[in-house]
């Protein structure tokens, strides 16, 4: 199943890496932590960049619920905020937890355990996705056959509360979930079809507005509410998501911000999307990162070879090869000794600008 309409469209550079020159004090009722890489390995520290749990797994998961999937002799397990191996490796993929489950792969189904590692469905399904306001959306084989597999959506034991019976499904967001019929894609609710399939693409319902694409593949990108009416007009290339009561929208090669009223929040464009979190966003000039708040003002000066999104009063931010956090007033608080990996800048953006709030 595909993570509909573009998780993927917040086209910012995070790395997760750190390490201070001085020795901090370790909180441990702290259990913030950050995902690193060192040597090829994978390990955590917290967030003042002492190391926690050493980079010794072959692959790992940012944590969520207070747990992270790692990869270990070829398996993957769960791990507490302490390093503690709470569910022994024993699947062949695991995904994060949200709602106090977790979609786990047996050979080449899915299913889904509880936090002891207890299995509460079966493991049948071909793809699934997180559990969100109560339900799942997972993806089975057709009972016709030579039928596509078709998507629907379970509860937390399993039982499918709403058939499946969708060529595509994403996760419930703010009560509805985008679905695909035939070429189209509306919004169901719990009770059933909300919003016709009308769109070529369709997003998660995002602080009341969803974005929608019309007119094909290469048709232009508008928002709607949950009632269906297109309240910014479909007249952009691409867009996001809003984050922080702002969205970013491209139109001939340029990206501009705007509120949800469809109004410019800065009058510049920019390269590349961004979005704000805690007041501050990543912005590229003159090929240097810094960061500006929402009026526009540059706080932080672009100094960077990259940067991504403020968590917990820190963003990580690229210098040369390395990766180093600064806080909100610019100062380095982390100093970058660990390596770059994209595969952290996207889990990490995507969990905090969505996943984590739904």
């Amino acid at each position: 199943m595909k993570c509909m309409f573009g998780l993927a469209m917040v086209a910012l550079v995070l790395c997760i890496g750190c390490q201070r020159h001085e020795k901090n004090q370790v909180d441990l009722k702290d259990t913030f932590r950050l995902l690193v890489k060192s040597n090829g390995k994978y390990g955590y520290c917290d967030r003042n960049g002492n190391m926690i749990i050493p980079a010794q797994y072959e692959n790992a998961a940012i944590f969520s619920d207070g747990l992270a999937a790692v990869h270990q002799n070829g398996k993957d397990g769960f791990i507490d905020a302490k390093g503690n191996m709470i569910i022994q490796p024993r699947f062949d993929a695991a995904s994060l937890f949200k709602d106090g489950k977790a979609a786990v792969m047996f050979g080449d189904r899915w299913g889904y355990i509880d936090k002891t590692g207890k299995l509460v469905t079966e493991a049948r399904y071909i793809a699934t996705f997180a559990f969100t306001q109560g339900l799942a959306a997972v993806v089975v084989a057709s009972e016709k056959k030579g039928e596509e597999p078709k998507a629907g959506y379970i509860d937390d034991k399993g039982k499918f509360i709403i058939k499946p019976n969708f060529d595509d499904a994403s996760f419930f967001s703010e009560g509805l979930a985008s679905v695909k019929v035939g070429k189209k894609h509306g919004y169901i609710s719990r009770s059933g079809m909300i919003i016709q399939p009308l769109y070529d693409a369709a997003g998660p319902f995002k602080e009341g507005l969803a974005a929608v694409q019309i007119n094909g593949k290469y048709g232009k990108h508008g928002f709607i509410d949950n009632k269906g009416t297109l309240v910014i007009p479909a007249q952009y290339d691409n867009v996001t998501n809003f984050h922080e009561g702002v969205a970013s929208v491209q139109s001939k090669g340029k990206w501009q911000l705007i509120d949800r009223t469809g109004k410019l929040v800065i009058n510049r464009e920019f390269d590349s999307p961004t979005i704000f979190t805690e007041g501050l966003a990543p912005v590229k000039i003159d090929k240097k990162v810094g960061y500006m708040d929402m009026q526009g003002n540059i706080v932080i000066k672009p100094q960077f070879d990259a940067g991504s999104i403020f968590v917990n009063g820190i963003a990580p931010v690229q210098v040369g090869k390395k990766c180093a956090y600064i806080d909100k007033n610019g100062k380095m608080v982390i100093e970058g000794n660990f390596e770059w990996d994209q595969r952290i800048i996207d889990q990490f953006t995507s969990y905090y600008t969505l996943i984590k709030g739904l």
